[in-house]
C-alpha cells in the first residue's frame, strides 16, 4: 500500500526518508512518453507463412548497449501457466509485439529468433519523419519469402525497453508484409531475451527482475 501512495502520512520522518531512498534504488526509471504510436501501416496478408522465412546476412550488424546490463541476476527465465492468460489454444500465431523505437511506439513488430537481421519498412520511417536519416547501404537478404532480396538502405535507431536502450541497425525492406518491422537475433541476443511464440511473450532479465512483453494476439 505504501508503494501505491497510501498510509504514508502514518510514517515518521525517518521512516518516510528511508522509504523514499529505498524506492530510488529499487524502482526502474520511467521511460519517456512516446511522441506517437504507429499501428499497422504496411500491406500484405497476415498469414503464418512468414514464420517459415529465414533471414541471413554476411554483414556484421552494428550494435551497442548504451546502458550496462545487470550480470549478477540469479533469477531464471521460465514460462508457466501464469503466462497463458488471454490465450486461446491451439494457435499458430507468430509472436507480434509493440516496441518503443526512438520516440515512437510501433505496433505489429514480429519477433523472429531465426532472423539474422532487423528489418523495418519505409512507411514506418515516413510516419516517424526519419527519411533523411536513411543511409544508402544495401545488402542481400537470403531466402526472404523464398527468394533473395536486396534492401534499399539502413537506419540506426534506439530501441527502449524497461530502462535499457539498444542502438540497432535496421535494414529497410520495400516488401509489403503484415508487419511494420521484424526484430531478430541482433536485438534479442544482447538483450538476453527469450521469446515464446507458444506463450506469446518475450522475457529478458533486468536489474529489477524478469521483464515481459506480451504479444498482441492475446484476447485480453
Amino acid at each position: 500500500m505504501l508503494r501505491q501512495g497510501h498510509l504514508r502520512e502514518l510514517l515518521r520522518d525517518k521512516g518516510r526518508n528511508n522509504f523514499s531512498r529505498g524506492r530510488e534504488h529499487q524502482d526502474p526509471p520511467k521511460p519517456p512518453s512516446p511522441a506517437r504510436t504507429i499501428n499497422t501501416v504496411t500491406g500484405g496478408d497476415n498469414d503464418t507463412s512468414i514464420n517459415g522465412v529465414k533471414f541471413t546476412t554476411t554483414h556484421k550488424l552494428k550494435r551497442s548497449i548504451t546502458r550496462e546490463r545487470h550480470d549478477g541476476l540469479e533469477e531464471s527465465i521460465i514460462f508457466d501457466e501464469s503466462d497463458v492468460d488471454g490465450l486461446t489454444f491451439p494457435h499458430n500465431d507468430a509472436l507480434v509485439i509493440t516496441l518503443c523505437i526512438s520516440d515512437t511506439n510501433i505496433k505489429c513488430i514480429m519477433v523472429d529468433d531465426r532472423s539474422g537481421a532487423c528489418i523495418i519498412h519505409p512507411p514506418v520511417l515516413t510516419q516517424m519523419i526519419l527519411e533523411d536519416k536513411i543511409v544508402s547501404h544495401c545488402i542481400t537478404l537470403i531466402n526472404f519469402n523464398n527468394v533473395d532480396e536486396w534492401t534499399s538502405g539502413e537506419i540506426t535507431l534506439p530501441i527502449l525497453v524497461d530502462g535499457v536502450t539498444l542502438e540497432m541497425t535496421f535494414h529497410i525492406m520495400d516488401q509489403a508484409t503484415a508487419y511494420n518491422a521484424i526484430v531478430g537475433r541482433p536485438w534479442m541476443h544482447p538483450m538476453r531475451a527469450i521469446p515464446s511464440s507458444l506463450y506469446q511473450v518475450i522475457k529478458f532479465p533486468t536489474s529489477w527482475g524478469i521483464f515481459s512483453i506480451h504479444g498482441e494476439h492475446r484476447t485480453s
